[in-house]
């Protein structure tokens, strides 16, 4: 209700506190004029005017009278015809043809000073050049309308004194008022809080682990957001800012401007990134893997197919940018990057970080599918893609060609990727992805404006040809005809004619702006005033033409026309130049009648000028240069007629004009493109430009390119940014390194290079041009200083012709001026009849050659929008040298336009040879990195196979440099890891020798104590005699022969541990073994034994010997390990694990083991136990492990202990 009812009031209060700070500013600048008129005092004498003084004093345009003539002029730009002063004592505006003014008047001695203050400038053509605007200073906006009428019921700015100066009128102004702004701040805070709110709930259902729904929400949501926005024009609707404005942009309803078209591509960025975290968090890529073979195949065409609509897309978005948009997006012809380009890059920039997102989910599908199709299946698929698509491109849409071209090359290199990933590494395959979507975009849309730019081209020359075949302007005829009418009837018109002051600039302003439309742009038009008897009225010139004189030129019969008083003027030595002539009678009261003359020429420029792009009235930039352009007439195949410079007799191959391509689209031959039209009397027009090809082409794919890199690396930044932790886990390998070093090695090079030489260039050339100027300027001084003599300046029209034909020889526009720095002839009178310059001289030039008598002047000079250099010089009569005659001035507008193609030229060379070896060193550094790390990936293989045990060979590499160095040592390790081995081993072997001794001695010493006791306690019995000899015999050699059993027993054991053979592995029912070593074992009366062994077969492969052996001294172990006050209860369990693996567990309930020496429990010779070896843990342990299985356990003191065994199975 607030934004709605009350919007009305608001915007009056917000006009009205405008008009305050206008009217403030206003009273400034006047109170700043006032003052400026007094500085000047000093510079104004009793009988002279120094202009040195005064123009360092004035900075508002001023002109000061003296006896009611002009005698000093501050500026001859805004303010033209100001010849008289104007009769007023307070300050107030004024309005001619080029303007409007609030004149501040002053009294300096006897010197009546006039300051200008600039309201609005208005010409009478627009272009880009040319465009009315309104005082920045003092209206801060451009968007108001300025009413001069006092009675205007309009806010009005009044003078500190309460006069009035003018009105404004708010009806045009866009809404960017207060309430406007408040609007646009509210909504902008809501739409933030709807997106806060759509990823609120999307975190919900995220952590709910139902990602689907809760992106597809997020997606719903903001899609409803922005078609709601579209819907209700919103902003625009709101506040008219240029970013939502259809004036910069305008392809369709869900692109109707720029900001719409960079949020429909935030939104399908936003889409992208979606489907991306949807593709990793639902693991496709697993799911990938489990595809059949054929669906595989299926799914690998449609995402190269998707690829492919995904270019076509992408073609038409830029085609649709540069076809939608007034703004010129093609580096080769503008270097001017304004906010809004700024932001249409920007847009480009998001559509392809969005393609890459959706390319590297497809490229990720194929890559992964490949390795599960034969390897040149993928390439016969993409053969036949690409040329099905490649043939139809060719036959029905011949643009696309090179598009499909491609598409097929970036899915080649992706494959190539893929079947090749142990040659590049992830990171790296990552960033060639991304230069490889970057190269695809900045491709296309290159292309896609060189596709543009044909299509205008064409469109153009048709237009182009159609006019210049016409014989009559059929159309032109009937529209002046009519609006002869018109203007006769007019009694504004009707009065000005009257009286004895005729006011001939409002009638001619007001037929040429009000009545004469954009049609006729195209002609040169000349108003002409006649009165009852025919004489001029429109200045005092004796030489001007009558009207008597005007119809003996034109009233002839083959001049007539089919409408009365309209005649045509051919010239037969121009072909398509036509004059037309419209008489118009006007009533002038007392029956007498006035006659307007209206000529119409069609124009016809000097083509090394800028002047046809400064006085053409055009809406839209060309799609080349007009002084590029040429054409021709033949007839019967011979030449008739050329215009232009391009030599159509020498250079132009006739058989081109046999092709039925050349009507069609043109060709090109060496540097110019033709392009043919057939009329139906058998004329053939040939309209020729030069060519838009390869260079444009690439410079544009350059620029492009650069600004996504750019843009890309900005991204990156911004993301590593937000994700520091990231950074920190970044560890880039050796060959990213050399990689980045390099690249950026030739980057910052290169980028200096390129500035340190545009700025040589530019500085050299605008040196040459100033030169070139000079010696123009001293040329021309020379060859109208010999004509004085002849008294030229008297003699009007034959100045006129001397001026045009020098001005046609030297190709440059001259303007003529007296001694009093006013114009006297010019041979572009267009100049100053629309307002780009007034007929006075520059005063800067009149004070350097009047008074400081300077041999020439080289000033820098501004029209509209267009800045240029002019050359002023004297003009002194050869037989009065030492007197000033007049002034020379020769504007060069084509300065900066020429400075800007030359910088154009370099930039874009620069910015060629930039990308091309950036490309290519990206490259080059892949394969350079990879032979520099050759050595080090050979040095990293052997030493892993570096062992004491095996071989190890020496590297062979031949350079001295660091890597030589290093495979040096590496060398000399080895033989000193050779030398230490031998070493090593011998003294292991007599390590192992001195404990086996030791451990045989002492395994040996425990049974001989006992049979040295014994014998030696027989021996004293049978000494001593004594009766039961024989008793103890028998005794005695009992125990010897269970002692040498235990002897064989103890060598027995050695043995078998010293020369264990190598096992055998084959197939083998464990739980079968597993079954017979617990029966064996098993003893109600010493031992319990339980055991959960499945009766199917458990087959592993392992040596069934070997396996036995460790089951029953595992088993021996943990009946042995329980104390004698507990009966032993040993459980063995065989379980089988996920399909590949056998767990067998064996457990007792005995004392454990301690923890001191359970690291020890599998060294050989360690036991706990009083008899035995030591090695039988030993044993079983090197059993199972040759079995591809381990072993382990786990104990608890005084609750027991289980040993574990883990084999794999036989079928796994």
């Amino acid at each position: 209700m607030y934004f709605n009812v009350f919007s009305t009031r608001a915007s009056e209060q917000d006009h009205q506190k405008e008009v305050q700070e206008i009217t403030q500013r206003v009273h400034q600048c006047i109170d700043k004029a006032t003052g400026q008129a007094e500085a000047l005092k000093p510079g104004l004498g009793d009988n002279t005017v120094s202009f040195s003084k005064l123009l360092k004093a004035a900075d508002y345009p001023v002109f000061v009278y003296r006896s009611d003539q002009l005698v000093f002029w501050s500026n001859h730009t805004l303010v033209p015809q100001l010849n008289t002063p104007q009769r007023f004592d307070r300050a107030l505006v004024t309005e001619n043809e080029y303007g409007r003014f609030i004149v501040v008047p002053h009294q300096v001695k006897q010197y009546q000073v006039d300051v200008y203050i600039p309201l609005q400038v208005e010409y009478n053509i627009n272009n880009s050049y040319l465009t009315p605007k309104l005082d920045e200073e003092v209206f801060k906006r451009s968007d108001l309308r300025i009413i001069l009428d006092p009675d205007a019921p309009q806010p009005h700015v009044l003078s500190k004194n309460g006069d009035f100066l003018f009105a404004l009128d708010f009806q045009e102004a866009t809404k960017t008022d207060t309430h406007a702004k408040l609007q646009l701040t509210f909504l902008t805070l809501g739409v933030l809080l709807f997106i806060l709110f759509a990823v609120a709930v999307c975190q919900y259902y995220i952590r709910r682990r139902e990602y689907s729904q809760g992106v597809l929400l997020l997606l719903a949501l903001l899609g409803g957001l922005r078609l709601s926005l579209l819907l209700l024009n919103l902003p625009f609707a709101i506040a008219e800012t240029e970013l939502f404005d259809s004036k910069l942009y305008a392809a369709s309803f869900w692109s109707p401007s720029v900001g719409d078209l960079l949020l429909n591509m935030l939104l399908l960025s936003v889409v992208a990134g979606c489907g991306l975290y949807l593709f990793r968090r639902n693991h496709v890529v697993i799911q990938l893997n489990k595809l059949p073979k054929e669906q595989a195949r299926l799914l690998q065409v449609g995402c190269v197919l998707t690829f492919f609509f995904l270019l076509l897309v992408l073609f038409q978005f830029y085609y649709n940018i540069y076809h939608n948009t007034p703004l010129v997006l093609d580096i080769t012809r503008s270097l001017d990057i304004t906010k809004y380009k700024a932001v249409m890059y920007g847009v480009m920039l998001v559509h392809t970080v969005a393609l890459s997102m959706f390319t590297y989910m497809l490229a990720t599908v194929v890559s992964v599918l490949v390795p599960r199709v034969s390897r040149v299946w993928p390439y016969k698929m993409l053969l036949v893609v690409a040329g099905l698509l490649l043939l139809l491109t060719a036959v029905f849409v011949a643009e696309l060609f090179t598009v499909v071209f491609v598409g097929f090359v970036f899915w080649t290199i992706i494959v190539l990727a893929a079947q090749y990933q142990h040659a590049v590494s992830f990171a790296y395959r990552t960033y060639l992805f991304f230069f490889l979507v970057i190269i695809v975009s900045a491709l296309t849309g290159a292309y896609s404006l060189f596709s543009h730019y044909h299509n205008d081209l064409k469109t153009y020359k048709q237009n182009l040809a159609f006019n210049i075949l016409q014989e009559n302007d059929v159309l032109g005829e009937y529209q002046l005809n009519q609006l002869a009418d018109q203007i006769a009837a007019d009694e504004l018109i009707q009065m000005k004619m009257m009286g004895p002051y005729v006011d001939e600039s409002f009638i001619k302003r007001k037929i040429t702006k009000q009545y004469l439309n954009d049609y006729f742009d195209k002609y040169e038009i000349s108003v002409m005033l006649f009165d009852n008897s025919g004489r001029s009225l429109e200045s005092a010139d004796t030489a001007a033409t009558s009207l008597q004189e005007l119809r003996a030129q034109f009233d002839k019969p083959q001049a007539q026309t089919e409408h009365h008083e309209l005649f045509l003027l051919k010239d037969p030595a121009r072909y398509n130049a036509r004059t037309y002539l419209k008489l118009i009678e006007v009533p002038m009261g007392n029956l007498q009648t006035g006659t307007i003359g209206l000529q119409l020429t069609l124009k016809k420029l000097l083509p090394n000028s800028v002047v046809p792009e400064l006085l053409v009235d055009q809406k839209y930039d060309q799609p080349f240069r007009r002084d590029m352009l040429s054409y021709a007439i033949y007839e019967g195949g011979k030449l008739r007629y050329s215009e232009g410079e391009y030599d159509y007799a020498t250079n132009f191959n006739r058989k081109l004009m046999q092709r039925t391509e050349f009507y069609r689209q043109g060709l090109t031959q060496d540097s110019f493109h033709h392009y043919g039209l057939r009329s139906e009397d058998g004329k053939t027009l040939i309209i020729t430009t030069e060519k838009y090809g390869g260079r444009e082409i690439l410079s544009n794919f350059s620029f492009l390119f650069l600004v996504f890199v750019a843009g890309f690396v900005c991204l990156g930044l911004l993301y590593l940014f937000l994700q520091r932790h990231r950074l920190r886990e970044f560890s880039p390998n050796f060959s990213a390194k050399i990689q980045l070093f390099l690249n950026f090695g030739i980057l910052l090079p290169m980028l200096l290079v390129s500035i340190a030489t545009a700025g040589l260039v530019t500085t050299s050339y605008k040196k040459d041009l100033m030169q070139t100027y000079e010696q123009r300027g001293e040329a021309i001084q020379e060859h109208l200083a010999q004509q004085l003599s002849q008294r030229l300046l008297q003699r009007k029209q034959r100045l006129e012709r001397s001026i045009s034909e020098i001005a046609s020889i030297s190709e440059t526009d001259i303007n003529l001026y007296d001694r009093n720095g006013k114009l006297l002839v010019t041979s572009q009178p267009l100049i100053f009849e629309t307002g780009l310059l007034s007929k006075l001289v520059n005063p800067y030039a009149f004070a350097a050659i009047s008074e400081r008598q300077a041999l020439r002047v080289l000033l820098e000079e501004q029209a509209g929008n267009l800045n240029f250099n002019s050359v002023y010089l004297p003009l002194r009569d050869e037989d009065n040298p030492a007197e000033l005659a007049g002034f020379i001035g020769i504007p060069f507008f084509d300065s900066e336009k020429e400075l800007d193609l030359k910088l154009i030229e370099l930039v874009t060379t620069t910015m060629n040879i930039f990308t091309v070896m950036f490309i290519v060193f990206m490259v080059l550094t892949f394969f350079a990195s990879r032979a520099l790390t050759v050595p080090l990936r050979v040095l990293a293989e052997k030493l892993k196979r570096t062992s004491l045990t095996g071989k190890n060979e020496m590297l062979a590499y031949e350079g001295a440099d660091e890597i030589g160095m290093l495979v040096n040592e590496y060398n000399r390790m080895l033989l000193t890891l050779e030398q230490n081995k031998q070493d090593l081993a011998i003294q292991e072997k007599e390590a192992a020798w001195r404990e086996m001794a030791r451990q045989v001695a002492h395994e040996i010493k425990n049974p001989l104590t006992p049979m040295k006791l014994s014998l030696q306690y027989l021996q004293k019995a049978i000494a001593e005699n004594r009766p039961n000899t024989e008793q103890l015999i028998q005794k005695i050699s009992h125990t010897l022969i269970t002692q040498i059993n235990i002897l064989n027993d103890i060598a027995s054991s050695f043995s078998s541990f010293t020369s264990m053979p190598e096992p055998k592995a084959e197939p083998m029912d464990v739980a079968a073994s597993l079954h017979k070593a617990v029966d064996l074992h098993n003893d109600p009366a010493t031992a319990m034994l339980s055991k959960d062994i499945p009766e199917q077969e458990v087959v592993v492969k392992a040596d069934e010997s070997l396996m036995v052996r460790t089951f029953n001294n595992l088993l021996i172990n943990a009946i042995q390990a329980v104390p004698a006050s507990r009966r032993p209860n040993i459980r063995v369990k065989l379980e089988l694990q996920d399909e590949h693996q056998v767990l067998i567990s064996i457990r007792d309930n005995g004392s454990g083991i301690p923890k001191e020496i359970q690291n020890k429990v599998f060294i050989p010779n360690f036991s706990t136990k009083y008899s035995g070896s030591g090695i039988g843990l030993a044993v079983a342990k090197r059993g199972i492990e040759n079995a591809g299985g381990r072993i382990w356990f786990e104990t608890e003191e005084g609750q027991g202990t289980t040993f574990y065994i883990q084999l794999p199975l036989a079928d796994a």
